[in-house]
């Protein structure tokens, strides 16, 4: 099951962004759109750790054309800040896909919370 996770995670890597103006950022996605249905439902652990840095609001997925699109506050955050963090966030997923997947089917809970505190340790060094 974690083997598509993996398969995301190495193709976030692989943003790029499409279209940019001051407040909003369209990423593109690489082969997002070849992600299972069942796998979607994970998109709101997505939004949940990029909302982590201050000034994200809005975050929302497009499978069909493969983006991302994200609003922010430009007086809280910039775009730059914002692929940095997201780079951040794979980085973590990546360190810790073996811990997913050892944890994940039986306790996603844990594995929830666990990577939530490395998150909120991470974004301390955007403000």
């Amino acid at each position: 099951m974690f083997n598509i996770k993996l398969y995301i995670v190495k193709h976030l890597k692989k943003i790029k962004i499409i279209h940019s103006i001051p407040g909003r950022i369209r990423l593109k996605l690489p082969n997002i759109g070849n992600v299972p249905e069942e796998f979607r439902k994970y998109d709101d652990f997505i939004i949940k750790a990029v909302k982590i840095l201050d000034g994200v609001n809005e975050i929302s997925f497009n499978y069909v054309i493969g983006t991302a699109l994200i609003t922010y506050d430009t007086h809280k955050v910039y775009e730059k800040k914002i692929l940095g963090w997201i780079e951040d966030i794979v980085d973590i997923s990546v360190k810790n896909l073996k811990f997913i997947e050892k944890y994940a089917e039986n306790n996603l809970d844990f594995v929830v919370e666990t990577l939530e505190q490395e998150l909120n340790d991470k974004v301390k060094k955007y403000k």
